[in-house]
Formats: structure tokens, sequence, C-alpha cells
């Protein structure tokens, strides 16, 4: 008997875990396919049946995943919060990992950083005690390749990541984890601007995703893929690709993915100088982000009211069912022992009701708090892309006047142009940045130097750049950009004539706690001229820097200065 109950136990056990994951991955498959509507009724049903710990623990961190798709961020969380709960009471050192991993990807997907960072060193430290299966290492690895990407901005980290999470996702058949995986990788190679090699990945990725049914990792490969085209300046393809994936993220309801889109449309028309469409789309992109914005806020505000209706109704009761209590003890007491009851009854009421004040006045401060918190992110984050939109609009105003313009006119309005350029790059990287004070003048004047890319190009110009990565006060590194902007027009300008080679050099590094700025260029036109260039001089005056120039051989300028970042 005791043999045959073994035999039992060794068909059914298998099976009851086959019909557990049936379930779980009948459901991914509908998320994949963008059936989110579907999806939660489907894990509502089973979430509702099911007796079996780890399987509600996964219909849960399902349920978040669907909701957090959907923007409502609040629901999501309360999900992964019943996930959590679970799993601690089920002591699943496995799931209490995937739940730290899912969690990096939460909080990354809303750029709350240092949170996604605080998860992954929690499942960091599950994985020097134990040893993790390989299909939740591959989301591991996976997560931590995007935060190497989006957070710490090391190419290097985020290329070893994603090939291990490739590998093991390829390992245990995760088609989802393979798109991902490779998805990083093709970032890597657009980060190297070995954009050729990046869009071959992409191209398969979308090929991929398409046989697979992956409607949302569709549209992501989609987003890579034609904001390379556009860096590449392949915009005809690229203006082709944007429209035919912006209907079918419109089909799929996808609206985040369409305001990529339109936004990247909008961006192709402007580098075609096509104003009047370039304005459309970003009229477009300006609704859209509106309605994105009215979305979260709106929600935060509902769910907020509601739960503090629910917090007060739970209160009333419980004051409610302790005066019953206290009105039958009194009944039942001796008139010696009612008046003491009663007593006792007005202090315990009189303390329940001062407890009760400064609860309800506490938690009606954290909620203003919490709410003006919430307000002060939202007015920021809408006053960055306005700032950013405007800044796009004045460009393609000034793009406009261009073609009107004289062949005068013409140049001084180049000159505002990659002015406004640079102090946009700034914006762009200060909104980038978790800090607004400080910024690393690497990235921001590499920047700088990209915005002249085709004017290089268009007259043979070579340029030696070495910047070292420093961290600077941001108002000084706008006008440094402004400096290095206004060098590089005088160069192009008056310096090099007719002559073969040209060349442009520059250096930018500190020095203890210095600052050395040294640009030359090889002109044969300005050599032995006495030149200080009034602009210029303007600029370094409002640093307050001494600075050298030479003409005995081209035209050399150089400071050295001290700078700090209190």
């Amino acid at each position: 008997m005791k043999y045959l109950f073994l035999l039992i136990l060794f068909f059914v056990y298998p099976y009851s875990f086959s019909q557990k994951d049936d379930i779980v991955d009948f459901g991914q498959n509908l998320i994949y396919e963008n059936k989110l509507e579907e999806a939660i009724s489907y894990y509502e049903k089973h979430l509702a049946e099911t007796t079996n710990e780890e399987q509600k623990i996964h219909l849960f961190l399902g349920l978040a995943e669907i909701y957090k798709l959907q923007l409502n961020y609040d629901v999501a969380n309360s999900y992964y919060v019943q996930a959590f709960t679970t799993i601690k009471s089920s002591n699943n050192i496995q799931l209490e990992f995937l739940y730290h991993v899912k969690m990096m990807e939460f909080y990354r997907k809303r750029v709350l950083f240092d949170k996604a960072v605080e998860h992954l060193d929690k499942a960091s430290l599950i994985l020097k005690v134990k040893q993790i299966n390989d299909a939740n290492m591959a989301k591991f690895y996976g997560r931590k390749a995007a935060l190497f990407t989006e957070h710490f901005f090391k190419p290097d980290s985020t290329l070893l990541y994603a090939k291990k999470a490739l590998q093991l996702s390829k390992k245990v058949n995760d088609k989802k984890g393979v798109f991902y995986a490779t998805l990083e990788i093709s970032g890597v190679y657009e980060e190297k601007k070995d954009y050729r090699k990046a869009i071959n990945y992409l191209k398969e990725l979308i090929e991929y995703a398409k046989e697979n049914n992956l409607v949302q990792s569709q549209v992501d490969a989609y987003i890579n893929y034609t904001r390379i085209l556009i860096k590449d300046n392949q915009l005809n393809k690229a203006l082709e690709e944007c429209l035919n994936a912006l209907k079918f993220a419109q089909e799929n309801d996808l609206f985040y993915g369409e305001i990529l889109f339109i936004d990247n449309i909008r961006n192709i028309y402007k580098k075609l100088e096509n104003i009047p469409k370039a304005y459309e789309y970003l009229e477009r992109r300006l609704k859209l982000t509106d309605k994105y914005y009215n979305i979260e806020h709106n929600e935060f505000l509902f769910e907020l009211e509601e739960k503090y209706k629910l917090a007060e109704k739970e209160n009333q009761i419980k004051i409610n069912k302790l005066e019953i209590e206290n009105q039958n003890k009194a009944l039942a007491s001796s008139k010696t022992k009612l008046y003491i009851i009663i007593g006792l009854f007005l202090i315990t009421i009189i303390g329940i009701l001062l407890i009760a004040y400064f609860l309800r006045k506490s938690k009606e401060d954290n909620k203003r708090l919490k709410a003006l918190s919430k307000e002060n992110e939202f007015l920021l984050s809408e006053a960055n892309h306005r700032i950013n939109n405007n800044l796009q609009l004045v460009v393609i105003l000034i793009l406009d006047q261009l073609k009107k313009a004289s062949d005068t006119e013409s140049i001084q309005l180049k000159n505002i142009l990659t002015k406004v350029e640079s102090i946009s790059t700034l914006h762009k990287h200060l909104y980038k940045s978790n800090d607004i004070n400080k910024i690393d003048v690497s990235n921001y004047l590499n920047d700088v130097k990209s915005g002249f890319f085709d004017i290089f190009k268009e007259q043979d110009i070579k340029t030696n750049f070495k910047v070292e990565a420093v961290e600077i006060p941001s108002d000084y590194a706008m006008y440094l950009g402004l400096l290095l902007t206004e060098l590089f027009i005088n160069s192009i300008k008056h310096a090099f004539g007719n002559q073969q080679n040209k060349k442009i050099n520059f250096q930018l590094g500190q020095i203890n706690d210095a600052l050395s700025f040294n640009y030359s260029d090889n002109g044969t036109t300005t050599s032995n001229q006495d030149k200080k260039p009034k602009l210029i001089d303007k600029l370094c005056r409002q640093l307050k820097i001494d600075y050298k120039i030479n003409t005995k051989s081209g035209f050399s300028f150089s400071f050295v200065t001290e700078i700090s970042n209190d």
C-alpha cells in the first residue's frame, strides 16, 4: 500500500505543477499580446480559485505587471505588496529574489533609480547565500543591464550582463528575456555609435517580436529602431517606419509608445526642414503629453481620497463598538461601579477623541504633504517638458527664418541657433541629472560638439576632442558651452580660408581643484594677428577668468581656473 501511494504521488505531483505553470504561462502570453483587460479577468478568476501559495504569488505579480503597463502604479504597487506578504509567509527564497527583480523594473520604469538600486542590492544579498534558478537569474541580469544603461551609464557592464541574460533566457526558453537582453545589447552599440550593427539587431528583434506575438516588445523595438535611423541620418526611412509604428501603437492602444513615435516624427520633419509638419506634430505631442500627465495625476488624487474616506469609516466603526461595550458594562454593574465606569468611560472617550483628533490631524497633514509632493513632481516634470518643447519651437522658428534670410542675416541667425541649441543641450542634461546644481561637463560638451558634426564633415575639419569627466556647477557649465560654441564658430568662419589640412583641438581636464581649458586650431588666416574676440572676452569676464590667446601658429585659447562644487 505504501509503495502504491508513492507511485500515485510520483505521477500526480508533476501534473499539479504543470497545471500551475500552464495557468501562469497562459496569463503571461495574454500580457505579451497586450490583451490586458482579458488578462486581468483571467488572473482574478484563478486568484479566487487557487489554494496554492506559489501560484497565488505568480498571479499577484502578473496583475501588478498589467497595471504597471497601464500606468496605474498605485494598484500595481498594492499587488506587489500582497505578493511580498505571501512570499514572507511561505518563506520561498526563489520567489523573494524574483520579487526584488520585479521591483527593480517597477522603479526603473518610473525613473526612481535610487529605489531600483535598493532592490538590486537586496537581490544581490540573497544571491550571495542562496543558489537561484536559471529563469530568475535571466530576469535579474536583464534588469541589471537596463539599470547600467539608464542609471550607471556603463556600456561595458551593460553588455556583460545583457549577454548573461541572453544566454540564460535561451536556456530556459524565456522569449521576453531573449528579446530585452538583445535590446540592451543593441543599445550598447548605439551608445558606441555603431549604428549599422545596432540597426541590424533591431530589425531582427522586430521580426522576433512579430513571430512570437510580443506586442509590447514590438513597440519597444520600433522606438529604438526609428531613433537610431534618425541618428544615422536615414531620415526618409525613419519617417516611413515611424508612421507604420505609430499606426501599430494606436491600433494596440499603446499610449506611451504613441507619444514617442509622434515626437520622433516631429524631430524628422524638423531635420527635413518641413516646418509646418514639424509644428503640427509638436502640437499633437503636447496634447498627448498633457493627457498622459492628467491620467497619472487624476488617478493619484482619486485613490488618495478613497483611502482617506475608508480610514474615516473604520475609525468611526471602532469608536461605535467601544461605546456599545462600555454601555453594556455600565448597565450590568452596581450604582457605585456605574459611577466609576462612567468616569473611566468619559476619560477613555476624551482620550480616544484626543488621540483620534491628533491622528486625524496627522493624517490630513501627511495627505496634504503627499499631495503637494506629487503635485510638485508633476509640475516640475511638466515644466521641464514645456521648456524643452519651447526650446524646440524656438529652433524651428529660427530654421524657418533662415530659409527667408539674406546671407548676412543667415550667418547671424545660425550663430543664434547654435547658442540656443547649446542651452537646450544643457537643459536636457540637467533634466536627466539627479542633482540639478551640478552637471557632468564631459557629456554636456560632447553633445555641444555633436551639434557641429555636419558642419565639420561638410568643411572637412578634423577634431581632436578630449574632455575628462568633471562635475561642475550647472551655471558655470552653461558659460563653458557657450564659450566652446563661440570658439567653434570663430574657427569655422575666420581660421582656415582655402587651406586643405584643417584641425581643431580641444582639451579640458581637472588638475587638483583647477579646471584646465585648452582650445586651438591650425588656421593660417589668423596667424600673427592681434585678436581678442568680443563675445569670448565678455564670457570670460562673466566667468571671472584670465585667459591667454596665441596666434603665432594658428589660433590658441587657454585658461586655468579654480572650480567649486559646493
